[in-house]
Formats: C-alpha cells, sequence, structure tokens
C-alpha cells in the first residue's frame, strides 16, 4: 500500500532555501519532477536562472522573482512562459489546463489599453526560447508612431463664441504612413492613416469629417463648422479625436487590421449670447 504523499516534504524538496536577493531568471515553464524517495510524479515549476544552472520549484508563487509572461517556442512549437524581465505580455485568462489568452499592453502605465493578440496558447513545457511575434512588433511600431494628439485652431477663438454664430475648427490632419518592418525572418508591411477627425461639440452634438485638409482647414473654407443654439457661459467641453486606422500585413498575404485608440484634445469653450436692445 503505497502512502500519502507529504505535500510539505515536497514543498521542501522542490523549493530551495530563498536566497539573500532575487535571483534574475530567463524562462519558468512547467515541467513534470519524480520524489526521490516516493516515486511520485509532480507539476513544477522549472526556471532557468539567466546565464546558470535550472532549478525546480513547488509552483509559480515560489519562484523568488517577480514575474512576467513571455511569448515563444519550445519542443511542441508556440507557447508562453514566465520571465524575470519585464514584458509588453500580460495574461487576460488562464485555464485550469495552463492554457491562456495573452494580451500586448501598448502602452503600460498608460491610457492605450491592453488588446488580446491571438489565439489561446498552451504553457510552455520544455525550455521555451524567445520567439519574434509579428502582431506585438506591428503593435509596438504603430503605438509609436500615434503619440500625438489633435492641436485644433477654433474660430471664433475660445472665449469669444456665441451663439447663432458658426463656430469653425480647423486640424492638421497627418499624412498616410506606410513602414516595412523585420519580425525575425519574417517581412510586414504597415499602414497608418487618420480616417475621419471626430469633433465632439458640449452640447451633446457629435460630428465625423474626412481626414482631409480641405475638411479640416478651418475659417473660412472648412467644412467642420457647428452653431450653438444656447448659451454656455461655464463652457462647453469641445473634443477633437483623430480616429486612426492601422493594418499590417506579411508581404504578400491579406491585410489584418489593429485597433488603435483615438487621441484626442479637449477645449473648453464658452458660449455667449448675443441680446438686441431697442434704444430711443
Amino acid at each position: 500500500m503505497r502512502l500519502a504523499t507529504p505535500i510539505v516534504a515536497i514543498a521542501l524538496l522542490l523549493s530551495p532555501a530563498l536566497p539573500a536577493r532575487a535571483e534574475t531568471f530567463s524562462s519558468c515553464w512547467v515541467s513534470t519532477s519524480v520524489h526521490p524517495v516516493f516515486g511520485t510524479e509532480r507539476q513544477v515549476t522549472r526556471c532557468r536562472i539567466s546565464g546558470g544552472s535550472i532549478i525546480d520549484y513547488a509552483s509559480d508563487t515560489a519562484v523568488p522573482s517577480r514575474l512576467y509572461a513571455q511569448t515563444g517556442t519550445d519542443i511542441s512549437g508556440q507557447c508562453w512562459y514566465y520571465t524575470s524581465a519585464v514584458t509588453q505580455y500580460v495574461i487576460l485568462t488562464q485555464y485550469a489546463n495552463g492554457d491562456a489568452d495573452i494580451g500586448f499592453d501598448a502602452d503600460p502605465g498608460g491610457l492605450g489599453g491592453i488588446v488580446a493578440i491571438g489565439p489561446t496558447l498552451p504553457r510552455c513545457t520544455t525550455e521555451p526560447s524567445p520567439a519574434s511575434d509579428p502582431t506585438a512588433d506591428v503593435y509596438r511600431y504603430v503605438t509609436q508612431y500615434i503619440h500625438n494628439p489633435p492641436t485644433p485652431d477654433l474660430n471664433p477663438r475660445p472665449g469669444d463664441g456665441v451663439t447663432g454664430l458658426a463656430t469653425y475648427v480647423g486640424v492638421p490632419v497627418p499624412d498616410d504612413h506606410t513602414a516595412q518592418l523585420t519580425s525575425g525572418a519574417t517581412t510586414l508591411d504597415v499602414f497608418i492613416e487618420v480616417s475621419a477627425v471626430i469633433i465632439d461639440w458640449g452640447d451633446e452634438s457629435t460630428d465625423s469629417y474626412p481626414g482631409t485638409s480641405t475638411a479640416l482647414a478651418g475659417y473660412p473654407d472648412g467644412f467642420a463648422t457647428h452653431i450653438y443654439e444656447q448659451k454656455n457661459e461655464a463652457g462647453a467641453q469641445i473634443s477633437v479625436s483623430y480616429d486612426w486606422t492601422a493594418r499590417w500585413r506579411i508581404v504578400g498575404e491579406s491585410w489584418d487590421f489593429l485597433v488603435v485608440p483615438n487621441t484626442t484634445t479637449t477645449i473648453d469653450y464658452p458660449v455667449s449670447e448675443i441680446v438686441s436692445v431697442l434704444s430711443d
């Protein structure tokens, strides 16, 4: 009759005493370890110390380092694993079998948001190698290119707006942008444009204009105009946004679109009212 395996004993065997300082790990994956006394198998977190040996830990939480998600390949193909190096990958959902939905944080600490980047990946079960990730490489390039919000010019200027008089918005629109990137041994085409300029006039009216210099020429020839019907001396909030469109492809294949956040500028715009007065 086989005795029940003491969990505490396994933990002690698998996890060495924590070092005085945290180690740096190039990769941590899951593997199977055979108990040296009882001969039972147990899943462990196996880590490669950067530039050094491999150590087994009882679990991810037993690893004496903060760990970050990374994508790569092992003997079975594409997978995800942990590393001590800071990455822009995040685990959106991790399933009971170790598979995970991975996201890419295009603007760490900012407002760019996290975007899911592909199919569900299995956890690496042998020592992985970092793999080039075309989707992540494109996101990184696009988010570095798209950084400046609009710089609108208002006529009448802020403080001079009045009811019944057209307010014009002029905005310089960035030119279309094309580029070729390399991701590992793969060449990628990238296309970025401002497909529209969206103006929220601050009085429950929102308009979308073509992303052209003609439409956003401002006073007196531009198309982006609005007439306020009610005064708002406290200031309407005019928000002007570039609506970006970005797409990419591996050269020779079909295009894929990226979800890219708008870049926005908001301006306080008080609106006064002209009152006619009869005089003798």
